[in-house]
């Protein structure tokens, strides 16, 4: 359990990193940026919520779990990054 909490700390300053360069690289407004940062938050908390259920011994509560916070998470960042894929080409 304890690596699964190491392994989620290393990917979540990743993605700080990501969110911070990708500031700093295009002329984002905060609304994308927060929604991208969201995105990323949703997908990193339903892997901890489903490995977390998982390693408890109920699988069905970790597999709801993905479904119902990694779903929306990887659509707000798919939608979110082609906002800033987008913003940047106008720009």
């Amino acid at each position: 359990m304890d690596l699964t909490w190491y392994i989620l700390g290393i990917l979540s300053g990743v993605a700080i990193y990501y969110i911070f360069m990708l500031s700093k690289k295009s002329a984002s407004n905060w609304l994308l940026l927060s929604g991208v940062g969201a995105g990323i938050g949703l997908v990193l908390f339903s892997v901890a919520w489903g490995v977390g259920a998982i390693l408890e011994g109920v699988p069905r509560a970790g597999s709801m779990g993905i479904l119902f916070f990694g779903l929306p998470g990887l659509v707000l960042l798919t939608v979110m990054l082609r906002r800033v894929r987008q913003q940047k080409e106008l720009s």
